[in-house]
């Protein structure tokens, strides 16, 4: 027996040992497509470019929206506080339209990705997308706050696919040498049309007094989303069967580990052969207009997947991402929930059209967090596999957390000095590119290093660090306020930045000693496969 990317040579599945060690260059210099395509029609590294382009457009549409829906209550305050002011009682108030999405975006994480283990991601997607049209409908024509904040909570959690099952999905549509650049580029662009967008906030509101107008306006795309999700977004959750070809077994474990078996025996055969049926043409067309459960789905997978979420709060090299996520997101909402009232009283006294071009700058961030995280890192990471003798090992991932903690810290102690010193508001303005340069770029480095070095465990580990990371930035957001009216801008700019640099040093240790843990990890508590990248 031999193999692509394992020395395992027993006949039963491969050791996890290895998991998160990928041989993915030939000595040839030429990078292996892993994993390795079936015949199939329904693979979906099989579909032609259209095919997956399509796909690809009704995920970025659902995103964009999903990114724009949750935020637009928090530019609209002045609307919100004029119409319930005085009819509420605590905790309800406007500060929980504006936060309560948050905390449901992780929620949703916690929803969408076991259920799509089950169902397949095809009809979780089309749910979550009916759900973000009626959220966004039952928002336009609310007539009372519970009304509102019932839609908004929903909205939120439509929004936390995005931020988890939909990772899960890009990762079913490519090679793994094409996943830096794919995942950057979706966080990049949806960042960038996503926050860019809220500038029309104050054109459809009346400068945030008529709220109403950013969800009727908004509903508009959504139900486009949803047309384009039913009709233009096939099921990507697919197991690939093992490949007999030329005498050879070719077997693609959990962790999609690469063995060639030599001269397997019956039962071999047997075991790693399953029937892959053909569909009819009928019953090809009657999927088009029905949402049929994935083929590869198991309803004890979903099950499995909360018991492993267990295990990833557990695990220190998951749980220290998403609290260096958590601390990111909560410099974001530092930034997010102050500057408008900030910029718009002295010494700035800006209009809020002027005010709104900050959330251009962050959309500049991201695209440029894209291309840092995307061509240039890879570049780079192709450099070390080729050093390291064609072996890609999950610790190569670890340099992209570097630029953006870097921003991150930068974007909190920029704006701390700014609005303290009551600097130019140039420099409100450039702390909000460093921080969407951060959001982008760590969003694109927690997936890649979360999935690449535990792909046992790739599903519960997107929950933990994004359902996780989100439920406690909406704790952090509780204590905000307080924390500045008793520490000032300043102390609170430097305190996430330091809080961020520190969290962010951990790589190093990582960088000589990860891979060791990692193993021993995987030695350990390794063997569930439900929530792996490919679920055996």
């Amino acid at each position: 027996m031999s193999s692509l990317s394992s020395r395992s040579t027993d006949l039963g599945p491969p050791s996890s040992v290895r998991s998160g060690t990928v041989f993915l260059i030939s000595s040839d210099g030429k990078i292996i497509n892993l994993p390795i395509p079936s015949d199939s029609r329904y693979d979906p590294l099989n579909w032609s470019i259209r095919k997956r382009g399509l796909a690809l457009l009704s995920i970025v549409v659902y995103s964009w929206v999903g990114l724009v829906l949750p935020q637009a209550a928090g530019l609209t305050t002045n609307g919100l506080e004029a119409e319930f002011a005085g009819k509420l009682t605590k905790p309800f108030g406007i500060d929980l339209i504006i936060s309560g999405p948050t905390f449901f975006m992780g929620i949703g994480a916690f929803i969408w990705i076991p259920l799509s283990l089950w169902l397949g991601r095809r009809p979780v997607f089309v749910a979550g997308s009916v759900l973000m049209l009626l959220g966004t409908l039952a928002a336009a024509f609310a007539t009372n706050y519970a009304t509102l904040l019932i839609a908004v909570c929903v909205i939120g959690l439509t929004e936390g696919f995005s931020l988890s099952a939909v990772l899960l999905i890009i990762i079913d549509l490519t090679f793994i040498h094409q996943r830096p650049n794919a995942i950057a580029m979706l966080w990049s662009v949806i960042g960038f049309l996503g926050v860019s967008s809220l500038t029309t906030t104050p054109f459809l509101t009346n400068n945030g007094l008529n709220w109403r107008g950013v969800y009727r306006f908004w509903a508009f795309p959504a139900a486009v989303s949803c047309v384009l999700v039913f009709f233009l977004f096939p099921e990507t959750f697919y197991k690939r069967p093992a490949v007999a070809f030329d005498g050879r077994l070719i077997v693609q474990s959990a962790e999609e580990d690469v063995t060639i078996y030599d001269d397997p025996k019956e039962d071999v055969l047997e075991k790693f052969l399953p029937v892959d049926p053909e569909r009819s043409l009928g019953r090809r067309f009657l999927e088009l207009f029905t949402l049929p459960r994935a083929a590869s789905g198991r309803w004890r997978a979903t099950g499995r997947c909360y018991v492993q979420v267990l295990f990833c709060f557990a695990n220190p090299l998951i749980f220290w991402v998403a609290l260096l996520n958590a601390m990111s997101f909560a410099g974001m909402i530092f930034i997010g929930e102050t500057y408008n009232e900030i910029l718009s009283k002295p010494p700035y006294q800006l209009p809020s059209h002027l005010i709104m071009l900050v959330n251009v700058c962050s959309g500049i961030g991201s695209l440029l967090s894209g291309l840092a995280q995307g061509p240039l890192m890879t570049r780079l990471m192709r450099s070390l596999t080729m050093r390291n003798k064609g072996v890609r090992e999950a610790e190569h991932y670890l340099i992209m957390f570097i630029l953006p903690v870097l921003t991150g810290a930068a974007s909190t102690w920029v704006y701390g000095l700014a609005t303290q010193l009551r600097w130019s508001a140039a420099f409100v303005y450039l702390a909000y590119g460093f921080n969407g340069f951060n959001f982008a770029g760590l969003a694109i480095a927690n997936t890649l290093w979360v999935t690449e070095a535990f792909p046992p465990w790739a599903a519960p580990a997107l929950v933990v660090v994004g359902g996780g990371s989100y439920v406690l930035s909406f704790s952090l957001s509780f204590a905000l306020v307080p924390w500045i009216q008793n520490q000032g801008m300043l102390k609170v700019g430097f305190e996430l930045a330091a809080a961020q640099l520190g969290l962010g040093l951990v790589v190093i240790p990582l960088a000589f000693w990860g891979k060791g843990a990692r193993q021993y990890i995987h030695g350990r508590w390794g063997e569930g496969r439900d929530g792996a990248l490919r679920p055996q």
